[in-house]
């Protein structure tokens, strides 16, 4: 319960009135309740969905259901996203990548991707089926957080030091394979079977931004991991909307 409230109050805004002592191995350690964290965004998204549907047609809702995954996180894998496409998408050596990353002013790079991301985002949520959107917005921040996982397990760290190689350190390939089989039981039993194929094909797809990340950075790091939360989130709705 711990990890999970340390999980919660890092990576969202919702007020919980807790002070918790922790330390850094706490702090790594909270990184197997993410995906969980991402199961609470979702069921907010999807019962506001739920709830505002009665009010507001496909185009608003969609809007607003962006908006309001921005207020819960407070941005922060946006943040990550835009930082990571400054660097990456500079075309520059790695280390000056690495300092374009740090820089705290925002780039036409990562500014443009950004509007790219959103557009796309938006687009996927109002187009898809409303026979199963429920679900679809309840899993798409845990496949996001899931994938942010799977990177701590089985990448390395780019740097010597960053807030994400805390989690780096408290991670491995056991932790995720547990959680993915957590997934996919709780899947099986609660959802259509169809959800457990496009779980596959989400990681396999996100795993080409994930090698390209790699192989530029030698590694990931806590921006990157933000970045891959948000591509897979919208690999998981543009998979949704082929398949479903």
């Amino acid at each position: 319960m711990k990890g999970f409230i340390i999980a919660l109050q890092f990576m969202t805004r919702i007020p919980l009135f807790i002070t918790i002592e922790m330390d850094n191995k706490d702090f790594g350690r909270s990184s197997r309740f993410f995906p969980l964290v991402g199961l609470v965004i979702g069921t907010i998204l999807a019962l506001a969905y739920y709830f505002a549907n009665w009010f507001f047609p496909p185009l608003v809702l969609g809007a607003l259901i962006l908006i309001l995954e921005i207020i819960i996180t407070g941005g922060i894998h946006f943040d990550g996203f835009i930082d990571t496409m400054d660097g990456i998408l500079s075309a520059r050596p790695r280390e000056r990548v690495f300092e374009i990353m740090k820089d705290s002013r925002v780039g036409a790079h990562g500014v443009t991707a950004l509007l790219c991301l959103v557009l796309l985002k938006f687009s996927l949520l109002v187009s898809l089926s409303s026979s199963y959107i429920l679900f679809i917005l309840l899993l798409m921040p845990v496949l996001g957080r899931w994938a942010m996982v799977f990177c701590l397990a089985f990448f390395p760290y780019a740097k010597p030091e960053g807030l994400g190689k805390i989690f780096w350190e408290e991670t491995d390939k056991v932790q995720w394979y547990l959680i993915t089989g957590l997934i996919f039981l709780l899947s099986f039993i609660f959802l259509p079977n169809v959800f457990l194929i496009i779980f596959v094909i989400t990681l396999l797809v996100a795993l080409t931004p994930m090698l390209l990340i790699n192989k530029k950075l030698q590694g990931h790091t806590g921006d990157t991991y933000g970045a891959i939360n948000e591509i897979t989130e919208v690999i998981f709705l543009l998979i949704c909307l082929l398949v479903l």
